[in-house]
């Protein structure tokens, strides 16, 4: 059976024997698939379905409303201040890195795990839930053989990596394939970053060579590809590291860093990001790296953006002492009675079912709830704006109480210590205009009473 194509994040990820998922999965033509990305657009209800910088951008050449002059315009970061200084974002074990993307199926969330670290190869382990396509039903009905019925169905993913340091170190080809084996091994490539060798040259303001993964069937990072019926123009695809791979000449575009805004173990900052761009297929292709030698993440790309790094305290600078007392951000939060926004408790999609890679801010909130036996706390359930009032309201006092249940049944708190309250998309804190926006409007909130 051929692979499923699914764009996650910077590469094109195909998923079969290696990835566990909620259902088989074929290919379907780069025609059909142009041609949803199309119908999604055009039946964007403007309820922040699809909409905001990146998936305005990604619609509107996709359904061949703009070219390159009338995209939408990339975020308007400022520069990164001269001498500020940043956290550094450590190459380590617990490191989880959260993306919020959006395509013609509609929002979902990539989370990167790495699992270990030793001196040769980092392992990683990819999760992601996609959901059905928005565009589907404006199709009508397609032909056997050509469009994925599976399309219309929530699909989960989990994929494990391993990526060698020295192409940490030098790669210049970058990966994101999983086929038939249980943990996925592609020397010669990274996964999710560049090298530090290309971080250097850009910095440098040099002009770097890069290839990165390609799937013989669909171009990487469809974006304006004319479509004619079944025919599409192909790229040129060469091999690099024994894969097929794009190749384009990646270069900076700003002599600065820029300040990208991220979560960092739940606190907002801004990291330092150099801005580069190459052309893939004719079409012009925007990156952010974080400006970190040691880890230059791809912070930013066409279809999303990272929207939150959490790392274990041990890797953290110690906490000082803050209003409240000492301790954790979120326990001195919660000693001074200030609501506390809570993104490491993810959910399935459009449910309240709470995705494994939660335990460990659930261990935390047990914890603080522990050390503090006579502190009582709010819990309270967010979303962003897509769908109906009413199902988000449901929906967010169903997370809300699946937090508590959690709590409850698995870390033995006592259910008068938490009370629940749903709110739907009623209180959002950022835009839902944009993806990442939405994104940080789905979340849990801690309150003490």
């Amino acid at each position: 059976m051929l692979p499923k194509l699914l764009i996650p994040g910077l590469a094109v990820l195909l998923t079969a024997g290696g990835c566990k998922k909620s259902a088989p999965a074929t290919l379907e033509s780069p025609a059909i698939f142009s041609a949803r990305a199309g119908a999604a657009a055009a039946t964007s209800d403007g309820q922040g379905q699809s909409g905001g910088s990146l998936a305005d951008r990604l619609k509107a050449v996709q359904s061949g409303q703009a070219d390159e002059v009338a995209k939408a315009p990339l975020p308007d970061w400022k520069p990164f201040p001269s001498g500020a200084a940043a956290p550094a974002i450590p190459l380590g074990k617990g490191l989880v890195v959260v993306a919020a993307n959006s395509d013609y199926r509609g929002d979902y969330e990539l989370i990167e795990s790495i699992l270990d670290v030793s001196s040769t190869t980092v392992r990683l382990a990819y999760s992601a839930e996609l959901p059905a396509s928005k565009g589907l039903a404006a199709l009508g009905t397609p032909q056997e053989g050509n469009a994925n019925p599976l399309d219309a169905q929530t699909q989960k993913f989990s994929c494990l990596r391993l990526v060698d340091v020295a192409d940490l170190e030098k790669s210049h080809g970058l990966a994101q394939v999983f086929a038939d084996k249980a943990v996925e091994h592609y020397p010669g490539t990274t996964a999710d970053s560049i090298s530090t060798e290309m971080l250097s040259e850009l910095r440098a303001g040099n002009q770097v060579e890069w290839h990165i993964q390609a799937n013989p069937y669909f171009p990487f990072l469809q974006l304006g590809a004319q479509v004619s019926g079944e025919k599409i123009d192909m790229p040129t695809i060469t091999q690099y590291a024994g894969l097929p791979m794009h190749t384009c000449n990646l270069h900076r575009v700003e002599p600065i860093e820029l300040a990208f805004p991220v979560l960092v173990n739940d606190q907002r900052v801004e990291l330092p990001a150099v801005h580069a761009m190459c052309s893939i297929q004719g079409e012009t292709q925007h990156f952010y790296f974080l400006d970190q030698p040691s880890n230059p993440l791809a912070l930013f790309y066409p279809i999303g953006q990272v929207i939150k790094i959490t790392f274990p305290p041990e890797e953290q600078k110690a906490p000082s002492a803050g209003e409240g007392g000492s301790g954790p951000p979120m326990e001195q939060a919660l000693a001074a009675k200030k609501p506390v926004e809570v993104y490491g408790i993810y959910f399935d999609f459009d449910s309240a079912a709470i995705r494994p890679e939660s335990e460990l801010v659930l261990q935390q909130i047990a914890g603080i709830l522990r050390k503090n036996p006579d502190w009582k706390l709010n819990v309270s359930g967010h979303t962003d704006n897509i769908g109906g009032d009413a199902f988000n309201l449901g929906l967010s006092e169903r997370r809300a109480a699946a937090v508590k249940d959690a709590l409850v049944m698995r870390y033995k708190i006592a259910p008068d210590r938490l009370a629940t309250k749903g709110y739907g998309a009623s209180r959002p804190i950022e835009s839902n205009k944009t993806i990442e926006g939405r994104a940080r409007n789905r979340r849990v909130e801690l309150q003490r009473q």
